[in-house]
């Protein structure tokens, strides 16, 4: 089935602190503001935060397995950090079609992560090719 402009799904999640610290041996990324409590603690963020490229993997999760699907290939996306995640709260990533490239089968889509509180963490848009539903 084709996709249409407004389309959308949204999905909660959580980012622990276990998944944290394997993002920073993976990544090499071993700020101490992610994996370092007494570190974190002397910031304006008084506690770890998740690492900002480690947060915005559930749009590529959604976008290449959910919504638009096994077959997606995530080509591009802007990304505006409003406020931190932090590691095992819950949140929501929703991921809406704005717009479709009907000859080149891309659609751009809304890729925006709230908390429960309904407020705007991160906002963007992704670009994703899929041959069978753009």
């Amino acid at each position: 089935m084709k996709l249409k402009i407004g389309d959308n799904y949204k999905e909660e999640f959580i980012i622990t602190q276990e998944m944290v610290n394997k993002f920073a041996e993976l990544s090499g990324d071993k700020n101490p503001l992610h994996i370092d409590k007494k570190f974190a603690a002397k910031t304006r963020f008084k506690k770890p935060i998740v690492h900002g490229l480690f947060s915005v993997t559930s749009f590529g999760k959604v976008m290449g397995t959910k919504f638009p699907g096994a077959g997606s290939i995530h080509v591009g996306q802007n990304l505006s950090f409003k406020k931190p995640l932090y590691p095992d709260k819950k949140y929501i990533v929703r991921v809406e079609l704005i717009k479709i490239i009907k000859d080149k089968h891309f659609g751009v889509f809304k890729t925006q992560i709230f908390d429960t509180e309904k407020n705007l963490i991160i906002d963007g848009t992704g670009t994703a090719l899929h041959e069978e539903k753009l």
